[in-house]
């Protein structure tokens, strides 16, 4: 096959690929692809970046079984020494939103440097996969590098005299120049417009494949677009939507063109699972004579899983199967669940051959039907007692409801327990969750790939099959070890077997040895290291024999800014930072995680040249943005554009700057700080625009604060230009400052408000804004904070400012979706979901304020005060309920005929005092108890529906100012006895 003739950006983008994954034809192909890439631009400076690159693209159509195999032999093939060097499959859910595909696989890691994307394809063009492909691509020049032991792809012998560098050196320069600096956007812009239409067209005259020729023209626009700093991060899921309908139309087109003609390369047929004999009793007595109990273990052995599916799937294996050995009756001893990269194993000690009998009582049909009018037994007593082996003289009766059953009591027969077992093993495996699962060769869904099954009681396999994988006694090693296949004789040495490979199968062991000799390597630096929760445990995970390597990277870099360091090591390389004992601050060293029998040295020179590679990029874009100040990139913030129809980034700033100073009032903060907060809003989000936040997204904000202490400016400005992107994500910090909580609050309303008005809600399936997530983290900041916030009076304040009308109507719908955030937020924290509701008719307009109330409330109603004030409000609110009740009635003590309406009058007043709409529950409570006495002296003594109207009327208005008194606080009517 060959190389796509329209630019691409990677060989998956070939309709050789894309195109060629649909249907049920079977498709085996490997091409060279060319891949162009604007926003890797280096200018031929980055070792390892180029803005073209070469991919080999391998297709294997459907998964032939052991394509993990066949890569790690074609490394070999290609002269890569594979027990010298780390080779790790490191978890990556890709996804291609322009072509509507997603899969589930690894970047190939070698010594720490990605050579290869490795993915089973689920999804292509919108349409789901059957059979599945799966994708192999390789990096040439990295794997290049690797094989001729050179540090850069300039260096490459490309052939006898001549380098890669003399041959394609000029054209990264001058194409980065074209892509980084030159291009034209008005006229890229106008390209994918142009394309778009020629795609539709083209569709329109049943052509798929010139039509997604056009499509593949359209992305490389967008991908000029995006490297010019164009397209920002609204307004890109905008674009991706646009290609993306393209790309599925083209799919659908496709695929009915292909069975129009008859599928003419075949169609794949998935062969019938055989499953294993279950042996009979007789010879399960002759392998476990006499024996009561043995071991049994449990090992499913993938393909590399996710490091925090590792955890959540030993947790639910081990519960799943502790649950089914008590409901089939197998007594057992302790059970220990296991967890690594490929295997998930669970050993049982000391579990029984066999069930305990069991006497149950089992319920036939109604006596009335049991026996005819001579009592006789009937046809369906005798079926019953044939069904169950008992006489009919077993039988007895007994009242159940307010019927009359037959019942009889039988002895439940013991089973075997690999008997029972193979019954229920498959069902425990399939029903471990994951957050996302995938296919292969099969409709059975797991994390990743199931390879192999083993199941041993004692010396005996349980016999069941999962996923078309019979269980047996065989399990697997290290890949690159001589135990890469091992047999377990039986459970009892599974866990000294499996030591024996050198798999350290236990997590607490692998953590503690990864901590202990991570420990002993920075003492010969005088040093400490970084090793937050979240990544040790993602480390953990990574690894079935872990062996820490202290790596080197020269210390110019330690001129970078150390967030910049740390991010780049511990997000993109999973390394650990090297600091000083002494001051804290960074030391030129890193520790890596390493997996099995290795070469120390190979592997630390990998490593070390990777990490080089990345603090040269991050280098490269530092030097470009300290050539100017903070304040220079505000104005490239009109490059990047939020939404077609709110403006750029430049826009939205300068929105949010002029609602600064009245929303700062508005959130109770000093009105002394209004002049720190516009200089900080005049500056805010800037870092977007910097060439190091373009290339490391996650360091947005923290730049800015860097940046801005560079130039010179006050801690109040800097902090307040990182705060304004707080929470990030779940778990993240909240802003302090009352500077950074104005941006953060402003920024946020002005994306809500803006892209509601702009017609761009949340679907219940789709939310490209990310808006849940800004209206989560809007509620956090101000309940965090206790700020007491008017949010319609906010929303309608930035409203007047939006470039498009906002009626009241998504003013009101914006209410109403921030609202739905609160609700989640508070009952995340444990507030019962009534209480919560109860609470938001009211007050969900001050968040802060309901979130209060509702912790009060949830306290309060624990109290044996809670059901009397409920039920105190609950009485007078139904009885005005569908009554037609003036608002203008006023009582009227005057008509009062008795006296506990006098003293129920009294007592609202004395109340209604002590209530306002922003009263804390205790003062509220308390007041309110003191209606309740005179509210049932009410109820006894007095008929509300008296025949003199005027009577009437003043007894109904005084129920209807009763009822009315939680109007701001709570509506009681949701709550559960009202």
């Amino acid at each position: 096959m060959q190389c796509s003739n329209t630019e691409v950006g990677a060989g998956t983008m070939n309709p050789l690929t894309f195109l060629r994954v649909l249907g049920p034809e079977p498709w085996n192909v490997a091409y060279v692809e060319p891949s162009v890439r604007p926003d890797d631009s280096r200018y031929g400076d980055n070792p390892n970046r180029l803005q073209r690159h070469t991919q080999f693209q391998v297709i294997l159509k459907p998964d032939p079984g052991n394509s993990q195999d066949l890569f790690l032999h074609s490394l070999s093939a290609l002269g890569i020494n594979v027990c010298e060097h780390d080779i790790r499959f490191v978890e990556d859910n890709w996804e291609s939103p322009v072509l509507g595909a997603w899969g589930l696989g690894w970047e190939v890691w070698m010594d720490g440097m990605e050579i290869t994307q490795f993915t089973y394809f689920q999804q292509s063009g919108s349409l789901p996969l059957l059979p599945v492909s799966v994708e192999i691509t390789y990096g040439l020049e990295r794997i290049l590098m690797s094989l001729q032991g050179v540090d850069h792809f300039k260096k490459i012998q490309y052939t006898d005299g001549i380098t890669y560098g003399e041959l394609f050196l000029e054209n990264e320069k001058e194409m980065s120049a074209y892509y980084l600096e030159q291009a034209n956007v008005d006229h890229i812009q106008k390209h994918f417009d142009d394309f778009e239409v020629e795609a539709r067209s083209l569709l329109s005259l049943g052509l798929p494949i010139p039509a997604y020729d056009q499509v593949l023209k359209a992305s490389h626009a967008f991908n000029i677009l995006d490297s010019r700093g164009f397209v920002g991060v609204t307004e890109r899921a905008r674009y991706f939507g646009r290609m993306r309908s393209l790309a599925r139309q083209c799919s659908q087109l496709w695929l009915k063109t292909r069975e129009d003609i008859g599928y003419p390369l075949g169609t794949y047929q998935e062969a019938n699972l055989i499953y294993p004999h279950i042996p009979e009793k007789l010879s399960r007595k002759e392998v476990l004579g006499q024996a009561q109990a043995h071991a049994f273990v449990l090992e499913i052995g993938t393909e590399e899983l996710p490091p925090h599916d590792v955890v959540d799937a030993t947790e639910q294996l081990e519960k799943s199967l502790v649950q089914i050995l008590g409901k089939r009756r197998l007594s057992h001893g302790k059970v220990h669940s296991y967890g690594t990269p490929r295997r998930l194993a669970i050993v049982v000690e000391n579990l029984s051959m066999k069930q305990m009998e069991e006497e149950v009582e089992l319920r036939g049909p109604p006596v009335s039907k049991a026996f005819d009018q001579e009592g006789k037994p009937s046809k369906a007593a005798e079926g019953f007692c044939r069904k169950n082996n008992v006489h009919v003289d077993c039988l007895y009766r007994r009242i159940d409801g307010k019927t009359e059953y037959i019942y009889a009591r039988v002895k439940e027969s013991a089973r075997y327990a690999d008997e029972v077992l193979s019954e229920d093993l498959s069902t425990i495996i399939s029903g471990i969750s994951f957050p996302k699962s995938m296919r292969w060769n099969s409709n059975i869904v797991f994390s990743r790939p199931v390879r192999w099954i083993m199941a041993l009681h004692g010396d005996l396999v349980v016999p069941f099959s999962f996923a078309g994988i019979s269980s047996g006694s065989q399990s697997c090693g290290l890949r690159n070890s001589s135990l890469a296949s091992f047999k377990v004789e039986t459970a009892e040495s599974y866990l000294r077997t499996v030591e024996k490979a050198g798999i350290m199968i236990d997590m607490q062991e692998r953590k503690a040895k990864i901590l202990d000799d991570s420990n002993i390597l920075v003492k010969g630096v005088d040093g400490g290291f970084i090793a937050p929760d979240s990544l040790l445990q993602e480390v953990v995970n990574l690894v079935e024999a872990p062996l820490p390597i202290l790596g080197r990277y020269d210390d110019s870099f330690l001129e970078l800014p150390k967030d910049v360091l740390i991010t780049v090591m511990q997000k993109h390389q999973k390394y650990f930072p090297v600091t000083s004992k002494s001051t804290g601050d960074l030391l030129p060293y890193f520790i890596t995680v390493a997996n099995g029998s290795i070469s120390e040295e190979v592997v630390r020179k990998g490593n070390e040249a990777v990490l080089r590679a990345r603090y040269e990029d991050a280098k490269f874009f530092y030097k470009m943005d300290t050539q100017k100040h903070l304040s220079d990139f505000r104005g490239q913030l009109k490059s990047i554009l939020f939404h077609e129809k709110l403006g750029t980034m430049l826009d939205k700033m300068a929105r949010v700057e002029d609602v600064v100073a009245e929303l700062t009032l508005i959130l109770g903060i000093n009105e002394m700080m209004i002049t720190v907060i516009k200089d900080a809003a005049s500056l805010a989000m800037s870092d977007l625009a910097t060439s190091i936040v373009t290339e490391f997204t996650s360091l947005a904000g923290i730049m800015a604060r860097h940046y801005a202490l560079r130039d010179g400016l006050s801690e109040q400005i800097a902090e307040a230009l990182f705060e304004i992107t707080l929470p990030r994500f779940s778990g993240d910090v909240f802003p302090k400052t009352d500077a950074g909580i104005v941006l953060a609050v402003a920024d946020r309303l002005d994306s809500l408000v803006g892209l509601f008005g702009a017609g761009c809600q949340p679907s219940s399936s789709n939310d490209p804004f990310g808006l849940r997530r800004i209206s989560y983290g809007l509620v956090q900041i101000l309940v965090e904070n206790k700020k007491n916030f008017d949010l319609t009076k906010a929303l309608t304040l930035v409203a007047e400012v939006q470039p498009i009308r906002i009626d009241n109507n998504v003013i009101n719908e914006v209410v109403q979706f921030v609202t739905r955030r609160l609700e989640q937020l508070l009952v995340d924290e444990g507030i019962n979901c009534e209480i919560v509701r109860s609470v938001l008719m009211e007050r969900a307009n001050c968040p802060y304020l309901a979130s209060q109330t509702a912790a009060e409330m949830e306290a309060f109603s624990r109290t044996e005060d809670f059901p009397k004030i409920v039920e105190a409000y609950s009485r007078p609110t139904r009885i005005i309920r569908g009554k037609q009740i003036e608002s203008v009635w006023e009582v009227d003590a005057s008509v009062f005929e008795k006296d506990e309406e006098k003293a129920l009058w009294s007592a609202y007043l004395e109340v209604a005092d002590k209530i306002h709409p922003g009263v804390d529950i205790k003062t509220f409570a308390d007041a309110s108890l003191l209606l309740i006495q005179p509210l049932e002296d009410f109820f006894n003594n007095v008929f509300v529906m008296a025949e003199d109207e005027k009577i009437r009327n003043n007894r109904l208005a005084l129920l209807r100012n009763i009822a009315g008194l939680t109007k701001g606080i709570a509506d009681l009517s949701v709550l559960p006895g009202f």
